[in-house]
């Protein structure tokens, strides 16, 4: 038995809630919630949790092995760090801080402690993109050529952070992902600041691995429609990744080949002649088993409490991704191309 103490259960944190309390290997003692709205909500639903007010109360409690923290990002740091001294297992939601030397910080203590650190970049626990993932390691898609994603949708205006720190850490912990934990070389980013002066609403972002792989990052909280959608392009086959369609995933046998011409001697005698003609050939519809997201995650980081195995969204890999957010916020500022 794993015991949790919880801080915060407003926006994100009852989803985390919900799915440590289902588990059966998991008690969660302690939620700490400065909203009395929200503490009540607690004791009517999870009444073998206790509530307070008092966070030091929830970290400081002896029983406690592990704390989960879903606060605004503004206190991931402090918080993390009292919850690592205090000899705690953290799991935070993302990101992990709000510059790489905060998380780097961090990281260092986790390993000081020996403790695990595990940010929440939830969607690399999703059956769908880990399967994109597949695809991309198996070569099915060929040579991979870019990527471009938008999540988009009408509200949910945060005040503490621009649209750049809310939404992009989810498209950019998958990209990272998806190119086998490497992140991008370069980041150019143009956004602009419609509802409340100097907190970008909408972005736009290029990002560069190098070898000619790029791709691009478009969030929005003023948009019509609500949009979770994600494109990979290869040599070889195409991915959409939609989260909220219908099918999840839709590879697409669509490309440019290069088809030999013949030369003047009427054979193919010059690797250099050929046509490039599109193809479109079958599209495929996987059938994923699908497991709630924040399910596998939880379970994830509670089996590697107990082996010491290390996360797949490690504090390294949320350093990484703080450090995409931090230069992309460069970019924004300088309006300037910035290295990683």
């Amino acid at each position: 038995m794993v015991t949790l103490s919880q801080l915060g259960c407003g926006y994100w944190g009852p989803n985390l809630l919900r799915n440590f309390s289902l588990l059966p290997d998991c008690h969660v003692k302690w939620v700490a919630e400065e909203s009395a709205v929200r503490r009540a909500y607690v004791q009517m639903h999870y009444p073998r949790s206790g509530v307070t007010v008092d966070w030091r109360e929830a970290i400081g409690d002896s029983d406690v092995d592990a704390v989960v923290i879903a606060t605004p990002a503004s206190t991931h740091y402090d918080l993390v760090r009292e919850a690592l001294q205090a000899g705690r297992h953290v799991l935070v939601e993302k990101p992990l801080a709000m510059s790489v030397r905060e998380a780097d910080e961090l990281v260092a203590l986790a390993e000081r402690q020996e403790k695990i650190l595990m940010v929440g970049h939830t969607f690399l626990y999703n059956a769908a993109v880990r399967h994109v993932r597949r695809l991309i390691e198996e070569g099915a898609l060929g040579d991979l050529y870019y990527f471009y994603s938008q999540r988009l949708n009408l509200g949910q205006v945060r005040q503490d952070v621009n649209v750049w720190w809310n939404l992009a850490p989810h498209d950019v912990s998958i990209l990272v992902y998806w190119m086998g934990g490497l992140a991008p070389r370069e980041i150019r980013a143009h956004g602009v600041a419609h509802l409340q002066p100097a907190v970008e609403d909408v972005v736009f972002a290029a990002l560069s691995w190098g070898g000619g792989i790029s791709g691009h990052v478009h969030v929005s909280w003023l948009d019509p429609g609500r949009v979770r959608r994600m494109t990979v392009v290869g040599s070889r086959k195409m991915v959409v990744y939609d989260d909220v369609g219908e099918h999840k995933i839709t590879v697409l046998d669509k490309g440019v080949d290069r088809v030999p011409r013949l030369g003047e001697r009427m054979d193919y005698d010059h690797i250099s002649a050929y046509t490039l003609m599109p193809r479109a050939g079958d599209i495929l519809v996987p059938r994923l088993q699908f497991e709630e997201p924040v399910r596998v995650e939880a379970q994830h980081f509670l089996d590697c409490i107990r082996t010491g195995e290390r996360p797949l969204t490690d504090g390294r890999h949320g350093r990484d991704i703080v450090a995409v957010l931090e230069a992309g916020s460069r970019a924004l500022r300088d309006g300037a191309t910035v290295s990683l």
